[in-house]
């Protein structure tokens, strides 16, 4: 513990540093004055642990000092030494939150009991701010990733809603240019225990570190999401260097392989959701890529080669056949395309693998492919090119892709996914009556089989809205109406309708409803 000596005394200064030297070998003396003007100076300067002061001193006192101290926003510890036996002193002593008191003339046991009584208080109240400061960071960090959450799934065209989660995730955003992506592990329940996960939080704090600002969280059970921010442009090459090191790294520490897909970088916070979607788009091309495999967005068009495309109606149909269960239909259709592909002259080996890779897509582009590994047959022949590469005629790669519609088919089949289902009224349904719950794209994308980056552009293309904006409107229309409806405080409305943080649920519902929730209450008539 570090300790300031106050006197004016200068023998009782100095038979103090030797009593403490000699007899409390935790306390180091790392200052003394001999008035209170000095004495503020000197623990404004050191900010110590203890002071030990006399009352009595010229130009400023004792307690005169400790005021303005306080006053000063230094945190200390007090413990005056007086010869007098003056109850006012003492009475503004307290006032001040002193403790602790010595009597002159000073004896050993005395001063030593004292000082290991300030002692122990400061470690307890150490402790106690630990563990507050502990819980705040874990709130704050909760926030943090809910507003993220919403951030990356609400779309670029709501720059007001953007900044407000910005604000609440505490994310500088002028200026500021942003890059995202989207990190997907392999392994069993065990390799993929929160434990494990939390050290791949910091190896990625770790190689990302150079950057202004790093974000990440568990966006599914198997995926971390992850933002950087710089207030100056981020080197795209270097970004995609520090990824392929992080991968390698993860690997050497946890044997554990990731597929990682990244967005471009973008400026301005309506950049981030863009960012994020390329990045969620990069990592459904491990298809081609394969797992394990780092995919920079700007790649993609490297990918889909330049022979003439399947025509789009009869990927629509075979589509259409998938979610029909007509596993009839679907192989007539794999059939004709195949001999549309049989009628272009001087097709290559590759041009035919890239053609059925852009076919199983299509096909698969409406399932998680977090769903799609749990099937064995799925999960070895669609996510890798291990098969595929065995093939190099029509005959041989139609009977292949023949042989996956059915497997597809016949997964659909076997969790229960209806004919024809309307699925964003399922989505809207199941939304409707889970709006208090943290409900994600990703959490919906694993339980309607379908794919967070596809479900996010399905949804606004049959609504006209993005899914954030749509729970959004749920959760503040049943505010609405308990506002209306009982007297529930407004922080316990707040919690009920799915929000964690009251201020930013008061800013939602004024944007919507006009009125602050309070206000909005005040202004109902009275029955």
């Amino acid at each position: 513990m570090r300790l300031i000596l106050v006197d004016d005394e200068k023998g009782i200064v100095d038979g103090l540093k030797k009593m403490i030297s000699r007899y409390i070998p935790e306390c180091e003396v790392v200052g003394t004055a001999h008035n209170g003007a000095d004495g503020i100076k000197l623990v404004q300067k050191i900010k110590p642990d203890i002071v030990i002061t006399d009352i009595r001193m010229p130009q400023t006192d004792g307690l005169d000092m400790i005021h303005m101290v306080q006053e000063a926003g230094v945190h200390t510890k007090f413990i005056l030494l007086s010869g007098y036996a003056d109850f006012e002193y003492a009475r503004r002593g307290m006032q001040l939150g002193v403790q602790f008191y010595i009597n002159k003339p000073v004896e050993e046991e005395e001063l030593r009991d004292c000082l290991y009584s300030v002692m122990k208080a400061i470690q307890e109240e150490r402790v106690k701010r630990r563990e507050v400061d502990d819980l705040r960071q874990e709130v704050h960090s909760l926030m943090q990733e809910n507003a993220l959450r919403d951030l990356l799934d609400i779309g670029s065209e709501n720059e007001e809603v953007i900044e407000e989660l910005l604000q609440i995730a505490r994310i500088p955003s002028a200026g500021t240019w942003f890059g995202c992506m989207l990190l997907e592990f392999y392994g069993s329940a065990d390799t993929l225990k929160d434990s494990v996960i939390q050290q791949v939080l910091l190896q990625i704090d770790q190689i990302l570190g150079k950057y202004r600002g790093v974000y990440r969280f568990r966006y599914s059970s198997t995926q971390i999401a992850v933002i950087v921010s710089q207030s100056r442009s981020i080197g795209y090459a270097d970004l995609v260097s520090s990824v392929h090191r992080l991968k390698e790294q993860v690997y050497q520490h946890y044997e554990l392989s990731m597929t990682v897909g990244i967005g471009t970088v973008q400026k301005g916070a309506a950049g981030i959701s863009l960012s994020f979607e390329q990045a969620r788009h990069a990592l459904s091309y491990k298809v081609i890529k394969g797992a394990n495999a780092v995919i920079a967005f700007p790649e993609l068009d490297h990918l889909t080669g330049r022979s003439e495309p399947v025509p789009e109606e009869m990927i629509t149909k075979l589509e259409a056949a998938l979610e029909n269960l007509d596993e009839k239909e679907g192989i007539s259709l794999i059939r004709d395309i195949f001999r549309t592909m049989e009628a272009r002259a001087g097709i290559s080996p590759a041009d035919l693998q890239l053609q059925c890779l852009n076919i199983l897509l299509s096909s698969v582009r409406k399932m998680s492919f977090q769903q799609l590994q749990q099937n064995d047959f799925l999960g070895r022949h669609i996510l890798s090119l291990e098969e595929m590469s065995r093939f190099r005629t029509l005959e041989s790669l139609k009977e292949w892709m023949a042989e996956v519609i059915r497997k597809i088919i016949v997964f659909k089949q076997e969790h229960n996914i209806p004919k024809k289902k309307d699925i964003i009224a399922e989505v809207k349904e199941y939304v409707a009556e889970h709006y208090s719950e943290p409900i994600t794209l990703a959490d919906l994308s694993a339980r309607f089989f379908i794919s967070p980056y596809y479900l996010s552009q399905y949804f606004k293309q049959k609504t006209g809205d993005t899914y954030v904006n749509f729970l959004t409107q749920i959760r503040i229309n049943k505010a609405k109406e308990l506002l209306e409806r009982t007297d529930l405080k407004v922080y316990e409305i707040c919690q009920m309708v799915g929000y964690s943080d009251t201020q930013h649920f008061a800013r939602m519902f004024e944007k919507l409803m006009g009125y602050k929730p309070r206000d909005y209450r005040k202004q109902l008539p009275k029955t």
